[in-house]
């Protein structure tokens, strides 16, 4: 247990200068706009990940359906997250290469479940929802309006019909 807590105190040492820059960066976001994701704040598109802390939180609150509805793969990512600390601090190994093989498909599942929210429910319930505010609107005339009917159009299945 020494070494783990030793570890762990090695760790917040090495990485103190960006975490206070990711905290600098969520309380600056946060004030000013009101969301975390660099995507949600430039677009007012979800990105891949939104949801995932959500449905991890509620899943440590004990709240499974409530999960999946945020982020169904939340649970996997949980259990990346816990064997990425047992291997770190508990094992005191780096990595491993099975788990970077978890974590490189999981992220490719995670993309594939982007594409199919985004084409099946997007302007939905969050997370799968459009953020209104964000930079491109305010930049863009009628962006809102054009990325609303782009996805209309691509549920509809308007945009299969040109390709053939």
């Amino acid at each position: 247990m020494k070494r783990a807590l030793d570890r762990i105190a090695s760790d917040i040492r090495k990485y103190r200068l960006a975490a206070a820059c990711l905290l600098l960066y969520y309380a600056v976001v946060r004030l000013v706009f009101h969301a975390f994701c660099p995507l949600v704040i430039l677009t007012g598109l979800p990105c891949p990940g939104c949801g995932l802390s959500r449905a991890v939180w509620f899943l440590l609150l004990g709240q499974p359906v409530r999960s999946l509805r945020m982020h169904p793969l939340g649970i996997f990512w949980l259990l990346l997250l816990i064997a990425f600390l047992g291997d770190r601090y508990l094992a005191g190994k780096p990595h491993t290469k099975g788990l970077a093989l978890y974590a490189a498909l999981l992220c490719a599942a995670t993309l594939i479940l982007y594409l199919y929210r985004m084409a099946a429910f997007f302007p939905g319930r969050a997370p799968i929802s459009y953020t209104g505010g964000n930079l491109a609107e305010k930049w863009i005339p009628g962006y809102r309006q054009r990325v609303l009917e782009f996805f209309r159009l691509w549920r509809s299945g308007v945009y299969d019909t040109l390709n053939t």
